[in-house]
């Protein structure tokens, strides 16, 4: 089963954190639907932070920008909090055709399965 097929036949309550690493693993995109403020205090390694705004407006633009080596296509897995503002995000990019799940339980449940939570504003790669 390809990272399509498994994203595509996953419930709405989320990718548990197990889910959300193979995903990744897989070329997956993170992106942090938090406020500017909450990411910096601490986010999961590699997440995009992106404006809950600009994503609702223009969701590839705000979370590759003008990337030109963006992986436009690929999937695209949602963090905040504890789950619910990135269920709502993904819900909406799905609605827009994008393949997108949340992380069940967000940063929360990422930290306490023994993930890194790292300080400080994004640093692009």
């Amino acid at each position: 089963m390809g990272l399509f097929d498994f994203l595509n036949k996953r419930s709405t309550t989320g990718l548990s954190i197990d889910e959300t690493l193979m995903a990744l693993s897989k070329g997956a995109v993170l992106i942090d639907v938090r406020t500017k403020a909450e990411y910096e205090a601490g986010h999961a390694p590699g997440a995009i932070p992106v404006d809950p705004k600009q994503l609702h407006e223009n969701p590839l633009d705000a979370i590759h920008g003008d990337n030109i080596l963006a992986d436009r296509d690929a999937a695209i897995v949602v963090i905040c909090d504890n789950g619910l503002r990135s269920s709502i995000a993904a819900a909406e990019l799905r609605e827009k055709a994008l393949l997108a799940e949340s992380v069940a339980g967000g940063l929360l449940a990422w930290g306490r399965d023994g993930n890194p939570i790292l300080p400080g504003p994004y640093r692009p790669r």
